[in-house]
C-alpha cells in the first residue's frame, strides 16, 4: 500500500531549485494548517508532509515508494512533530544525527508541546530550533515566515 503524501507547491510559482521542506506530521488538520501557513507567509519552497516518523525515515533513506529521488528529492530542512505514532520525532532526530549523510540537513521541531524538558532534549539531540505550534493561522504564518527568514532563505541562495 502506497503511503499517503501531502505535497504542496504554490500554483503558478517557480519552485525549481528551491530546497524541499519535509514535514513529519501525524495530524491531517495540522498538515493542512502548515500548508496554508506556507502560502500566507509566501514561502515558495515545495512542502512534502509525511504522516509519521517512520515515513520520514523511509523518505530520508529512499525506501519503498521514496526510492525515486526525482520524485522525492532530499529535503533542505526537516520539520518534525514530536508525538507521532510508530516513531516519535525524538526517534527520527536520533536516527538522523547517527547518519553522516544526513547530519547536514537542519532539523526543526514543530510541536504543540511547550515543555521545557522537550525543548532541552530536542536541542541536546541536535535540533537546530524548537517551535511551538500556535493556535491561530495568522500566528502560524508569522512563525513560518520568521523561520523561513532564518533558515530557508540562506538555503535558497545555495540552490
Amino acid at each position: 500500500m502506497r503511503p499517503e503524501i501531502y505535497r504542496e507547491k504554490p500554483d503558478g510559482l517557480m519552485t525549481k531549485g528551491l530546497p524541499l521542506v519535509l514535514s513529519a506530521e501525524d495530524e491531517e488538520s495540522d498538515a493542512i494548517i502548515l500548508k496554508r501557513a506556507f502560502k500566507m507567509a509566501n514561502v515558495l519552497n515545495p512542502l512534502t508532509v509525511v504522516k509519521d516518523g517512520q515515513e520520514a525515515v523511509d523518505y530520508l533513506s529512499g525506501s519503498g515508494p521514496y526510492g525515486d529521488r526525482q520524485g522525492h528529492p532530499m529535503p533542505g530542512v526537516v520539520l518534525l512533530d514530536l508525538k507521532m505514532p510508530r516513531m516519535s520525532g525524538f526517534d527520527v532526530l536520533a536516527w538522523i544525527v547517527k547518519r553522516p549523510d544526513l547530519r547536514s540537513i537542519p532539523v526543526v521541531i514543530l510541536s504543540s508541546s511547550s515543555s521545557e524538558a522537550d525543548m532541552r532534549k530536542a536541542r541536546e539531540m541536535g535540533a537546530l530550533e524548537y517551535l511551538v505550534k500556535p493556535n491561530g493561522l495568522d500566528q502560524y504564518a508569522k512563525i513560518i515566515q520568521s523561520w523561513h527568514s532564518r533558515w530557508l532563505k540562506s538555503l535558497d541562495g545555495l540552490a
